[in-house]
């Protein structure tokens, strides 16, 4: 019986100071709820943020004409670069990936609220040659979260411009 109220205890105690899980801050509280997502050459990036979006029930509408706001999104691109090599074998031994993407915001009238900004995130993971396939399913991983987290800026400022109109 101790342990269960140990245990409620503790919940209690997180709830109370502001805990979330991480990822679980999604556009909730936004002042829009139409909005129009058009991508150029960003088909990742966008399909999370209408997934992150779809969470917090927002609509995402067919055509511009429909929506509140205009998300646009362009250029994703993902890069890989060798961070740090061994001075003795000289072999890699640290990659950095980013994923970045240009976005802009427009109001119903198509005037521009936030044109063309960049989100770029950079994470760096440790490169083993003798676990080549392992790494590359890491690399997977991280791309996706360094997607996700785009997503999450890219909403975040949508959230920004679109709240005090």
């Amino acid at each position: 019986m101790r342990i269960h109220h140990l245990l409620l205890l503790a919940l209690l105690t997180l709830s109370a100071c502001g805990f979330h899980l991480r990822g679980s801050q999604v556009a909730t509280s936004a002042s829009y709820s139409r909005l129009y997502i058009d991508s150029v050459a960003a088909s990742n990036i966008t399909a999370e943020v209408k997934s992150q979006l779809g969470v917090a029930d927002k609509t995402i509408t067919a055509t511009a004409g429909e929506a509140e706001y205009t998300l646009r999104l362009e250029n994703e691109s993902v890069q890989r670069s060798v961070l740090t090599v061994s001075a003795v074998t000289g072999k890699v031994e640290e990659y950095q990936i980013s994923v970045s993407v240009r976005m802009s915001v427009y109001d119903e009238k198509g005037e521009p609220l936030l044109d063309n900004r960049g989100i770029r995130v950079v994470r760096d993971y440790a490169f083993d040659e003798d676990a080549v396939l392992g790494k590359f399913t890491e690399e997977e991983v991280l791309q996706e979260e360094l997607t996700q987290r785009a997503a999450s800026q890219i909403i975040r400022r949508l959230e920004a411009v679109t709240k005090n109109r």
